[in-house]
């Protein structure tokens, strides 16, 4: 069998509303489970933990998830962030307002309301070929923050 990511555990200082966020962005319900609120996207479980109870850890370090979702989900998502305020970006620099164009399909970059989690939607799937070099402007903006 091959090797499936089960579940991960994503720190927030707030499991309900992160988890609740992330939900209703994408239109599935989250489920109490011990210490955990999950949400189950695809076969595999985020489960959202207060970082105050960890004993081994004592900060929220921002993460990034992509979400591959179909145009009407996108639909969805974008109305749902127009109505949170959150404005998307074209790429993880976020240094232009907007969905991409990548791929094939639409994307956008968010950070969470929450705790500063970069989330992701993409409505096709990344093929070998890196983004930056389908866009000078987003390959430009990183070659300049990798040589500074």
């Amino acid at each position: 069998m091959p090797a499936t990511l089960n579940h991960t555990i994503v720190f927030t200082n707030d499991k309900v509303s992160a988890a609740g966020f992330l939900s209703e962005l994408l239109g599935i319900e989250t489920t109490a489970w011990g210490p955990f609120v999950k949400v189950h996207v695809g076969e595999t479980d985020l489960e959202f933990m207060n970082v105050k109870d960890a004993e081994w850890n004592d900060h929220v370090a921002p993460q990034h998830l992509c979400f591959l979702i179909t145009e009407e989900e996108m639909d969805r998502v974008l109305e749902r962030l127009e109505a949170h305020s959150v404005e998307p970006y074209t790429s993880p620099l976020y240094n232009e307002r907007g969905v991409n164009h990548f791929y094939g399909g639409r994307g956008c970059y968010i950070r969470d309301i929450v705790d500063g989690h970069m989330l992701e939607f993409i409505t096709a799937a990344y093929d070998d070929t890196p983004a930056d070099v389908e866009d000078a402007k987003w390959r430009k903006a990183a070659v300049a923050k990798d040589h500074r």
